[in-house]
């Protein structure tokens, strides 16, 4: 049993740190080519970033913490089902150094797992605590391409790109496949039992632990209906902070445009990157060209990229003094 634990432990390992190696190679590479292709723009972007009005970008960090109150409340919601009680302060502060430990860790949802550690802590060792955080998770992505979906559909400009139009079917696509993996019982029990031999053991383990706390959930949709109005509201807060750093740099995009790119930038960032760094960027360019010019999209994914890192600065400031949360007696 021990020889066997251990061959297990050692391919965890290798399997992590090849991970982690892609999303170095994918991340530094990106920025690397687009350094390249872009150089002759450089001196525009450095010139863009330089005339920024620091108003607008202040009031948009202002919004993104507003908008972090209703992700926080959602938390709660999802993990009171099981009893694990967070008070709006907690589940607020999880979050602020969730996106600390984004910014130090490979992956973006390095955060993630943080969190579901501390809140199983604080929770006298619930295992319910990593499959709520999940499932909080998921609620926001599905919300977000919903909300993508539906925007463009108000935006004629961009129903005239193709890249927004094949973007959009790709997100529903998304959708739905998620919906039908999580929420069918007959799907998602094959795709349980399938054994595939690249794909690894503990992989699949989660993806079980997963639909098994989305099968929990289903029961209550009450609980889901207000998971995804709370999702509405912190995308509202969102948008405008996206829209907010583009009028930082006078770049004129209508504010319906975001609504549909923060879910694409949600999404694509969540590929194999350190935290989105180089796919960010390359996003930026792939569809903000469409409305501005390449310097401007440059400068925007740079300030972008920033206010996260800022973002995250200072909830590494707050752990740093505070920690994370205690366990309850």
């Amino acid at each position: 049993m021990e020889k066997i634990s251990e061959k297990s432990n050692t391919a965890k390992m290798k399997f992590r740190n090849m991970s982690n190696l892609i999303r170095f190679i994918v991340s530094f590479g990106a920025i690397g080519a687009i350094v390249y292709l872009f150089r002759d723009h450089l001196p525009a972007v450095a010139a863009n970033l330089t005339a920024m009005i620091p108003l607008y970008f202040f009031i948009s960090l202002a919004l993104f913490f507003i908008g972090l109150i209703f992700i926080a409340v959602r938390l709660r919601l999802v993990l009171g089902v099981h009893d694990i009680r967070l008070s709006l302060r907690e589940s607020y502060y999880m979050n602020l150094i969730a996106l600390f430990f984004n910014n130090v860790l490979p992956s973006s949802l390095g955060g993630e797992a943080v969190k579901a550690y501390y809140i199983y802590k604080q929770s006298n060792g619930k295992k319910e605590s990593f499959g709520g955080v999940i499932v909080d998770r998921l609620i926001g992505l599905i919300t977000l391409v919903l909300i993508g979906v539906f925007a463009i559909l108000l935006f004629e400009q961009g129903l005239e790109s193709p890249k927004i139009i094949y973007s959009v079917i790709i997100m529903c696509v998304i959708t739905i496949t998620i919906t039908l993996l999580f929420f069918n019982d007959l799907i998602m029990k094959t795709v349980c039992s399938v054994h595939v031999p690249l794909l690894p053991v503990h992989f699949v383990d989660k993806l079980k632990e997963v639909y098994t706390a989305m099968h929990f959930y289903r029961k209550h949709k009450g609980l889901l209906g207000g998971a995804i109005a709370l999702s509405i509201m912190a995308q509202c807060f969102f948008v405008f902070t996206y829209f907010l750093l583009a009028k930082s740099l006078a770049i004129d995009i209508p504010v319906i445009f975001f609504a549909f790119f923060v879910p694409v930038i949600a999404i694509l960032t969540l590929a194999p990157s350190v935290n989105g760094v180089g796919v960010r960027e390359a996003t930026y360019l792939f569809y903000v060209t469409e409305f501005t010019t390449a310097d401007k999209a440059l400068a925007l994914s740079l300030l972008t990229t920033f206010e996260i890192i800022l973002i995250g600065i200072i909830g590494g400031v707050f752990y740093a003094f505070c920690g994370g949360l205690s366990s309850k007696s």
